[in-house]
């Protein structure tokens, strides 16, 4: 990834086009042009310069080495891609088929590094902790779960009040048990 102020590094060649040599030449750089990334930090010429790999304009968030990267981005815009990476996170995990011991044993593996990691690079808010906390709430309590565990019981025990008992079916199996 090459960060540039281009006004100073950039030079218009014959054909009008704008090249990097002068600073590849400056600091004896040979510049891999398909893999690196460019990124507009402040030039008006951006679209025009010659470069065969990918180009980042501003106001665009961006991955390097971990980090959300970005140029004339509101705070804002940074931590719901953060919150964006974290929901696609949890939904490749579908909570529903694992058990809780297992939900908690993937949070603490997988999930916990990201919500440890991002919140040290941004300037978070109190409620945009909750939302991290609600994440975490749905994706070990999980609505559909507790209404699949609560169908579940339903079969072997029943509300204690309408049968006047402990609220088990089939009571005298069990006291026989």
């Amino acid at each position: 990834m090459i960060l540039l102020s281009l006004q100073r590094l950039t030079r218009k060649t014959s054909k009008g086009s704008w090249t990097l040599t002068p600073f590849s030449e400056a600091f004896a750089l040979r510049i891999n042009k398909k893999k690196s990334v460019i990124v507009n930090i402040s030039t008006s010429h951006f679209q025009s310069l010659e470069w065969e790999g990918p180009k980042i304009e501003k106001t665009t968030i961006f991955r390097h080495l971990g980090y959300p990267l970005s140029v004339n981005v509101p705070a804002k815009d940074k931590i719901e891609w953060v919150l964006c990476k974290i929901k696609c996170k949890m939904h490749k995990w579908y909570a529903l088929q694992w058990p809780l011991h297992a939900r908690i044993r993937i949070v603490q593996a997988f999930l916990q590094p990201y919500i440890m990691y991002y919140p040290l690079l941004l300037d978070w808010k109190k409620s945009h902790i909750r939302i991290f906390g609600s994440l975490l709430k749905n994706f070990l309590w999980n609505k559909n779960i507790i209404e699949h565990w609560f169908f579940q019981l339903g079969s072997t025990y029943v509300n204690p009040n309408l049968l006047g008992g402990l609220g088990i079916l089939h009571l005298h199996s069990h006291l026989m048990a």
